[in-house]
């Protein structure tokens, strides 16, 4: 049989016009249900309320954060986070594309949005965070775009903004404050929805752009001749600024588990495939050795029993030099002598359990998560750690926690930062503040703890006396201004756990505290900044040419520039 392909294409394409006719016939109908001549998809706006804007803004800066805040706690020797400074000229092009198409950009619309509609609440709160955020990405960028972040789809779409200055971008922030506290004073019927932070209280954000202020101005001070009746000036701005932990700015995790909404430092040591990083064995130990009530809150052990030197896998697994407190007789030495460990059998159990690394050690990551040290019920919701018991968290029922904190900006770094400002500029009674920065710190940490783990048992109030005796004693045999900043930086190290940024803006800031330990490998000298991504240089001719060398380049207001 022939196949006659000529007849066989002239029916399809006969049925195609049909078709076509019938289509165009119908389509001209403008009440077929079958219209499809639509210009805008319901499902996929192009623009948001600022309604959902704002939450959704709030959650991405978190998020951005969170990408840093590990990577600036190795740098302080808190964690093995980036602790031996081997960065690379992409390694933080995430988080900086993230910040510029996630909450930056959330941010902006909302601006522009709120300024269109006269909702001056939702501007003052938006300007408040652009404020804060920008502010952070100077403080670890040094340079990045600002005045002109976010016009690629304006009118006159500018893909390639250019890069502003670290002093430029602090300018453009301190006039964002004081537009955000215009706003939210302003008479308004509008009421903030949405808000995670702090459910719309407009006097919660001028309090916080007020705090913002401050915390640029002495995160700045040194390069700022007019830093000190500045700084006064912010510690009794109108609206008032943080100063319980009632008012603090954290960013409160939930328990829920799908979807996971835990705090990544919970679901990284606490669930099955567990690969928290090592804690820094100077932290922890020195905590110990200071008795700081803190200790059992911030950090969980999870083993009892000695390895084995003699059995190669024990071995393979043991940090190394020295790092093995259980194994090293100085640590011993100096735990008997500070009166906080005994040459017993239960003691041995309880400090084999200390198992983290020194600062700066590359050496292989062995089978060693059973033993590693892991965060505790502060700021993670893990579990409280009792000194007589130490069972492994996945044989726990702490799966269930998680519900922990970002502490962002708190009550207790405000009076930390006071307290060095009143050292700096010779007014206010620097040690009070200092002393209640510890004492608050202390407080928050233990009723935390104890509304997340039932086990938890709150700080003693005779060691938490003891423990601030042992600082004012500390501070009073100090000689100088300096030395005394140096004593209340120290005290401020250990009330960061949980936030890198403010550690590592201090230390740059001043040097201080000076007694933390080298890293035992350097890739590279200390990291005075972030570096720019190269991918960013690559595809924005407005970048830096040359991109700053992230050890030898230091942001704008660091003069001290520390090196190794």
């Amino acid at each position: 049989m022939k196949y006659n392909f000529y007849k066989k294409t002239k029916w399809i394409v006969s049925l195609a016009l049909i078709a076509s006719v019938i289509t165009i016939s119908s389509c001209s109908k403008s009440t077929d249900i079958f219209d499809l001549d639509i210009n805008t998809d319901p499902n996929n706006p192009t623009k948001g309320s600022v309604q959902l804007l704002l939450p959704e803004a709030e959650r991405n800066l978190v998020g951005f954060l969170e990408g840093l805040n590990n990577t600036q706690m190795g740098f302080m020797g808190v964690i093995s986070s980036s602790d031996s400074y081997g960065l690379g000229a992409n390694s933080f092009y995430g988080s900086w594309s993230y910040f510029y198409t996630g909450p930056g950009k959330d941010l902006e619309e909302v601006i522009v949005a709120s300024k269109a509609a006269n909702n001056q609440p939702y501007l003052g709160v938006a300007q408040a965070l652009k404020a804060y955020a920008f502010s952070t990405m100077v403080d670890v960028f040094g340079a990045a775009p600002f005045s002109e972040a976010f016009a690629g789809n304006a009118a006159t779409a500018n893909i390639n903004p250019k890069f502003d200055d670290g002093k430029a971008i602090y300018d453009g922030c301190y006039k964002l404050l004081d537009s955000a506290i215009i706003n939210l004073n302003a008479a308004s019927t509008i009421s903030i929805t949405g808000d995670i932070m702090y459910g719309g209280n407009k006097a919660s954000w001028i309090r916080f752009a007020n705090t913002i202020r401050l915390r640029m101005l002495m995160t700045s001070r040194r390069v700022n001749p007019s830093a000190s009746a500045q700084i006064q000036a912010a510690l009794t701005a109108p609206g008032g600024i943080i100063s319980t932990t009632a008012q603090d700015f954290t960013w409160k995790y939930g328990g829920q588990i799908n979807p996971e909404l835990r705090h990544p430092w919970f679901t990284s040591a606490y669930l099955a495939n567990n690969n928290f990083t090592y804690i820094a064995v100077q932290y922890m130990f020195d905590m110990l050795l200071r008795k700081d009530p803190r200790l059992p809150f911030y950090f969980r052990r999870q083993y009892s029993a000695i390895l084995d030197q003699n059995n190669p896998t024990d071995r393979g697994a043991t940090p190394v030099q020295g790092a093995y407190l259980v194994l090293n007789p100085t640590a011993w030495d100096r735990g008997v002598a500070a009166g906080v460990l005994a040459r017993t059998k239960a003691d041995s159990a309880y400090l084999a359990g200390y198992f983290g690394r020194l600062r700066g050690d590359q050496s292989g990551v062995s089978e060693d998560v059973r033993y590693r040290m892991v965060p505790g019920v502060y700021p993670a919701a893990g579990l409280y750690d009792k000194r007589t018991d130490a069972p492994f968290v996945l044989n726990t029922k702490a799966n269930s926690g998680g519900a922990g904190i970002l502490p962002l900006v708190t009550s207790n770094m405000v009076k930390f930062w006071q307290a060095e400002a009143e050292l700096a500029y010779g007014f206010g009674n620097p040690k009070a503040t200092a002393e209640a920065a510890i004492r608050e710190s202390i407080s928050s940490v233990s009723s935390f703890g104890m509304s997340k783990d039932p086990s938890s048992i709150a700080a003693p109030t005779a060691d938490v006396t003891n423990y601030v005796n042992s600082f004012n004693t500390a501070y009073d045999a100090a000689a100088t201004a300096e030395s005394k900043l140096n004593r209340v930086l120290y005290e401020a190290w250990f009330a960061g756990w949980g936030n890198g940024f403010e550690m590592y803006n201090a230390f740059r800031r001043t040097g201080y505290p000076s007694n933390i330990t080298p890293p035992i490998t350097l890739y590279s000298q200390f990291a005075l900044r972030l570096p720019i991504p190269a991918t960013e240089a690559a595809l924005n001719p407005n970048a830096p040419k040359p991109l700053p060398i992230y050890y030898t380049d230091a942001v704008f207001w660091d003069v001290v520039k520390f090196k190794f």
